[in-house]
């Protein structure tokens, strides 16, 4: 029997995971995979995040808010500078904190973050909003150039 976390659309994403905290990077993507996206990557740092990004291309990042060399919203910031491939949509960022401040909160949206997921999460928390990020996304394809 098939469970609410065994979404046809988010089957089989590519996910990359960047936290600098070894157990929560390591829950995240045993959580991820009970969600059956393909976790490709992490990272425990936003300059190795942004490296894994530009070298795996993932359809999905999960980055939380504070991490050392680089803070994920840096690396949401330079995500989103990224070019766009023509007729995919646009990278889901998705950031996870442990602290969420309004500050944080407003940061992470002016940035252009697709959801937020406070420390400590659950599976659903996480499953609604790569679902969400996945939908808005899919509203934002940009048509090829012909």
């Amino acid at each position: 029997m098939a469970t609410a976390f065994e979404d046809a659309s988010l089957k089989g994403l590519r996910v990359l995971v960047a936290d600098d905290d070894d157990v929560t990077r390591a829950l995240l993507k045993q959580l991820l995979r009970m969600c059956h996206m393909n976790v490709i990557g992490d990272a425990k740092d936003g300059k190795a995040a942004l490296d894994s990004f530009r070298r795996l291309r993932p359809q999905i990042t999960c980055l939380d808010v504070q991490m050392p060399e680089m803070s994920g919203l840096e690396v949401l910031s330079a995500i989103r500078a990224e070019p766009q491939m023509a007729g995919e949509p646009p990278p889901v960022v998705v950031m996870i904190t442990g602290t969420t401040t309004a500050a944080i909160v407003k940061s992470a949206i002016a940035a252009g973050a697709d959801g937020i997921i406070a420390k400590p999460f659950s599976v659903a928390k996480i499953f609604e909003q790569i679902n969400r990020g996945v939908q808005m996304a899919a509203k934002k394809v940009q048509p090829p150039t012909t």
